[in-house]
């Protein structure tokens, strides 16, 4: 039978004290992962398509994304 591997109080506690986001190298702000979806109007056929695509967004690119 394997042995059970049981974690201490104080590493629990180190894992919820660690600050787990990237922060951008600029304005050091942690950057959050947002999903941008904008429209693209195909030439051909006149249409319209959503085109989605992750961001990561701080204080330094925030207004760009935000219009």
């Amino acid at each position: 039978m394997a042995k059970r591997v049981t974690k201490g109080f104080a590493s629990k506690t180190q894992k919820a004290l660690r600050d787990s986001k990237k922060h951008c190298a600029v304005c050091g702000e942690p950057i959050e992962l947002v999903k941008h979806i904008f429209t693209q109007k195909d030439s051909n056929t006149d249409t319209i398509r959503f085109k989605e695509k992750m961001v990561g967004v701080c204080n330094c690119n925030r207004n760009e994304i935000y219009k």
